[in-house]
């Protein structure tokens, strides 16, 4: 069986594709499929086949998802015809409706010999904890496993209320990343991909030695910090 973990959250903002990221460093064999209105993860290059949606929202919803089927139709042959394990990054507004056409296809799917894993992103703020019980009740019919990443970055999750709606699923943590303005920066525009190639004489020549030094190690932290929280679904992965 080839796996492909989907990394999920309707709600956008979460770090959901920060996730993805750090899945992609953990494991540097898979390939990743990138769902979404817009490409994001440039600095992968050719190990991202980028499909974009283009339906509308509303009428996915009011259809009950058929309005999806033709729109998805690449995403799902991309999926079924993977022989690697494989890192799918599904954009905000997208989640449910993708899960919906795959639990559909779900037998397909196993003849094909693929097999699913879940992985949903959540953050502390109300829009996004809600979506969490939905994705997962979608995924539970075809995903042999499921996962939540509680990402820190709006506070913790009161520990009871994350229980309840993960239902069972594996939970790990993020904390929140408090980084240097110019490490923000960096990060934004190089995906987690770019830290082991800084250059610290560069970093010290443009901002001192001082800055320099805050700037790598708040990047090096970050990226161990997105790894150390995607670890236990990459050894699902290539297991």
């Amino acid at each position: 069986m080839t796996k492909a973990m989907l990394i999920i959250q309707d709600k956008g903002g979460v770090g959901k594709t920060l996730a993805a990221r750090g899945l992609a460093d953990v494991v540097p064999a898979a390939p990743l499929i990138e769902v979404d209105s817009s490409q994001r993860m440039l600095e992968l290059g050719k190990r991202v086949k980028f499909f974009q949606t283009r339906a509308d929202r509303e009428a996915i919803e009011r259809t009950g998802g058929a309005a999806a089927r033709a729109e998805f139709d690449p995403v799902i042959d991309a999926i079924a015809s993977a022989t690697l394990p494989t890192i799918v990054d599904v954009g905000a507004n997208t989640g449910a409706s993708l899960l919906t056409v795959i639990a559909d296809l779900r037998e397909d799917f196993s003849g094909a010999g693929i097999e699913f894993g879940v992985l949903v992103v959540t953050t502390a703020e109300p829009g996004a904890l809600a979506c969490v019980p939905k994705l997962l009740a979608i995924a539970e019919p075809f995903a042999t496993t499921r996962f939540v990443i509680e990402n820190r970055v709006a506070g913790e999750v009161d520990p009871k209320v994350l229980s309840k709606i993960a239902a069972g699923a594996t939970v790990t943590c993020l904390m929140n990343q408090v980084l240097d303005d110019q490490a923000a920066a960096i990060l934004q525009a190089g995906g987690l991909a770019s830290i082991p190639k800084i250059d610290a004489k560069a970093l010290h020549a443009k901002f001192g030695i001082a800055h320099g030094s805050r700037i790598r190690r708040d990047l090096t932290r970050a990226r161990l910090d997105v790894m150390q929280s995607v670890r236990l679904a990459a050894e699902w992965l290539v297991a």
